[in-house]
């Protein structure tokens, strides 16, 4: 079974297309040495992130990202476990996002929607799919 853990973060200061460069660099070392795979996306001063892998390896992953003074006030989105990877087969993928088109980004999202917000940046959350929408009663197309 694979952990995946979704969160966001509101960045310390501007971001220029030359740091996330190297954040993401990074981040994709780490992920792979790690066996964690996931989403980052940043726009407007707002992180989103899907972290997802063995259990152990995800944990570790993201107490190194809550210790990170780049980004304050952290939001845990989700953290459950799923039947298999959505990021497999890379280590990282990395898009821009507009948050102000996120609803209720400023206060509760719900698990729910985090497929929306996948979506909404190019992906589908496949895997985890069918227990988010079971919780809330919507059946899988």
């Amino acid at each position: 079974m694979i952990r995946q853990l979704c969160y966001l973060s509101t960045a310390t200061s501007d971001w220029a297309e030359g740091d996330l460069a190297r954040l993401f660099q990074s981040a994709s070392l780490y992920n792979e040495a790690a066996r964690v795979s996931g989403l980052l996306a940043y726009g407007g001063g707002v992180f989103f992130q899907v972290l997802e892998g063995p259990r152990d390896n995800v944990g570790a992953a993201f107490a190194r990202i809550c210790r990170d003074p780049r980004h304050h006030d952290l939001r845990l989105l989700q953290d459950e476990t799923v039947a298999s990877r959505d990021f497999g087969s890379f280590p990282l993928a990395l898009r821009s996002f507009d948050p102000s088109a996120v609803p209720g980004i400023g206060g509760f999202i719900a698990a729910s929607a985090i497929p929306a917000i996948v979506a909404g940046l190019g992906h589908d959350l496949t895997a985890a799919l069918p227990k988010r929408t079971a919780a809330i009663g919507i059946q899988a197309a």
